[in-house]
Protein backbone atom coordinates (compact mmCIF):
# COMPACT_ATOMS: atom_id res chain seq x y z
CA UNK A 1 0.00 0.00 0.00
CA UNK A 2 1.54 3.29 -1.13
CA UNK A 3 0.97 6.47 0.74
CA UNK A 4 1.59 10.07 -0.30
CA UNK A 5 3.22 11.91 2.62
CA UNK A 6 3.47 15.32 0.93
CA UNK A 7 2.13 17.93 3.29
CA UNK A 8 1.77 15.48 6.18
CA UNK A 9 4.05 15.52 9.19
CA UNK A 10 5.50 12.16 10.14
CA UNK A 11 4.27 10.84 13.46
CA UNK A 12 5.23 8.10 15.88
CA UNK A 13 7.96 5.78 14.64
CA UNK A 14 8.44 7.80 11.44
CA UNK A 15 9.14 10.98 13.42
CA UNK A 16 11.53 9.21 15.79
CA UNK A 17 13.39 7.63 12.87
CA UNK A 18 13.65 10.96 11.07
CA UNK A 19 15.02 12.69 14.19
CA UNK A 20 17.51 9.88 14.73
CA UNK A 21 18.76 10.12 11.14
CA UNK A 22 19.15 13.91 11.42
CA UNK A 23 21.11 13.58 14.70
CA UNK A 24 23.27 10.83 13.22
CA UNK A 25 24.08 12.93 10.16
CA UNK A 26 24.89 15.97 12.31
CA UNK A 27 27.19 13.95 14.56
CA UNK A 28 28.89 12.38 11.55
CA UNK A 29 29.45 15.79 9.93
CA UNK A 30 30.86 17.21 13.17
CA UNK A 31 33.24 14.26 13.55
CA UNK A 32 34.36 14.58 9.93
CA UNK A 33 34.96 18.32 10.22
CA UNK A 34 36.79 18.13 13.53
CA UNK A 35 38.58 14.83 13.00
CA UNK A 36 41.53 16.37 11.19
CA UNK A 37 41.79 19.44 13.41
CA UNK A 38 44.25 18.17 15.99
CA UNK A 39 47.82 19.35 16.23
CA UNK A 40 50.45 16.99 14.97
CA UNK A 41 53.99 15.86 15.51
CA UNK A 42 55.68 15.28 12.16
CA UNK A 43 58.70 12.97 12.29
CA UNK A 44 61.54 14.05 10.04
CA UNK A 45 64.32 11.57 10.68
CA UNK A 46 65.30 12.05 14.33
CA UNK A 47 63.60 15.46 14.59
CA UNK A 48 60.01 16.19 15.65
CA UNK A 49 58.31 19.12 13.93
CA UNK A 50 55.46 20.32 16.16
CA UNK A 51 52.45 21.83 14.35
CA UNK A 52 49.54 23.49 16.14
CA UNK A 53 45.89 22.65 15.48
CA UNK A 54 44.60 26.19 15.07
CA UNK A 55 45.90 29.70 14.49
CA UNK A 56 46.85 31.51 17.67
CA UNK A 57 45.26 34.92 17.85
CA UNK A 58 46.20 37.81 20.07
CA UNK A 59 49.83 36.86 20.41
CA UNK A 60 52.01 39.69 19.13
CA UNK A 61 55.54 38.73 20.11
CA UNK A 62 58.23 38.18 17.51
CA UNK A 63 59.90 34.81 17.73
CA UNK A 64 62.31 32.76 15.77
CA UNK A 65 65.96 32.93 14.91
CA UNK A 66 68.36 30.36 13.49
CA UNK A 67 66.74 26.94 13.04
CA UNK A 68 68.24 24.20 15.20
CA UNK A 69 67.29 21.01 17.01
CA UNK A 70 66.70 21.07 20.79
CA UNK A 71 65.72 17.95 22.72
CA UNK A 72 64.82 16.28 19.43
CA UNK A 73 62.41 19.04 18.31
CA UNK A 74 62.78 21.71 15.65
CA UNK A 75 63.62 24.97 17.39
CA UNK A 76 64.90 28.47 16.72
CA UNK A 77 67.61 30.22 18.74
CA UNK A 78 67.03 28.36 21.98
CA UNK A 79 63.23 27.98 21.91
CA UNK A 80 61.26 24.96 20.73
CA UNK A 81 58.81 26.12 18.07
CA UNK A 82 55.20 25.01 17.70
CA UNK A 83 54.64 25.88 14.04
CA UNK A 84 51.44 27.28 12.52
CA UNK A 85 48.78 24.98 11.04
CA UNK A 86 49.66 23.84 7.55
CA UNK A 87 53.40 23.72 8.20
CA UNK A 88 54.91 20.68 6.55
CA UNK A 89 58.19 18.90 6.03
CA UNK A 90 59.50 19.38 2.49
CA UNK A 91 62.60 17.22 2.98
CA UNK A 92 64.08 15.40 5.95
CA UNK A 93 67.68 15.26 4.68
CA UNK A 94 68.55 18.04 5.08
CA UNK A 95 65.56 18.98 7.21
CA UNK A 96 63.51 21.58 5.37
CA UNK A 97 60.03 22.85 6.31
CA UNK A 98 57.48 25.00 4.55
CA UNK A 99 55.59 27.49 6.71
CA UNK A 100 52.38 28.83 5.13
CA UNK A 101 52.66 32.47 4.00
CA UNK A 102 56.32 32.57 5.17
CA UNK A 103 58.35 30.32 2.90
CA UNK A 104 60.72 27.36 3.05
CA UNK A 105 63.43 27.06 5.70
CA UNK A 106 66.19 24.58 6.51
CA UNK A 107 68.38 23.98 9.55
CA UNK A 108 70.67 26.97 10.04
CA UNK A 109 68.31 29.37 8.23
CA UNK A 110 66.87 32.44 9.96
CA UNK A 111 63.10 32.56 10.45
CA UNK A 112 60.93 35.23 12.12
CA UNK A 113 57.28 34.63 13.01
CA UNK A 114 54.68 36.30 15.17
CA UNK A 115 53.20 34.46 18.13
CA UNK A 116 54.01 34.16 21.80
CA UNK A 117 55.85 32.19 24.43
CA UNK A 118 53.67 29.58 26.08
CA UNK A 119 56.40 28.18 28.34
CA UNK A 120 59.38 30.07 29.68
CA UNK A 121 61.87 28.58 32.10
CA UNK A 122 62.48 31.75 34.08
CA UNK A 123 62.16 29.93 37.39
CA UNK A 124 62.44 26.45 38.86
CA UNK A 125 58.63 26.23 39.19
CA UNK A 126 58.15 24.59 35.79
CA UNK A 127 56.91 21.02 36.10
CA UNK A 128 58.97 18.47 34.13
CA UNK A 129 57.26 16.30 31.58
CA UNK A 130 55.32 16.65 28.34
CA UNK A 131 53.48 19.92 27.76
CA UNK A 132 50.21 20.49 25.86
CA UNK A 133 50.24 23.42 23.41
CA UNK A 134 47.51 24.23 20.86
CA UNK A 135 46.47 20.62 20.36
CA UNK A 136 49.94 19.10 20.22
CA UNK A 137 51.90 17.34 22.97
CA UNK A 138 55.43 18.70 23.27
CA UNK A 139 57.65 15.76 24.34
CA UNK A 140 59.31 16.06 27.77
CA UNK A 141 62.80 16.38 26.25
CA UNK A 142 61.64 19.36 24.20
CA UNK A 143 59.63 20.91 27.06
CA UNK A 144 62.90 21.34 28.97
CA UNK A 145 63.35 24.41 26.74
CA UNK A 146 61.22 27.54 26.28
CA UNK A 147 58.32 26.99 23.86
CA UNK A 148 57.16 29.55 21.29
CA UNK A 149 53.72 29.18 19.66
CA UNK A 150 53.93 30.65 16.15
CA UNK A 151 50.93 31.94 14.27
Amino acid sequence: MERDLRGERPTGVQAQSARFVVKLLAASATFTLLGGCGGQVISAGDVAVLVSEFPSGGMDADGGGRLEVLGGCLAASGSVMVWPPGTGVVDDDPLTIEVPDNGTFGLGDEVQLGGGWVLEHTSDNVEPGPYEVAGVTVPAECAEHDIFLAR
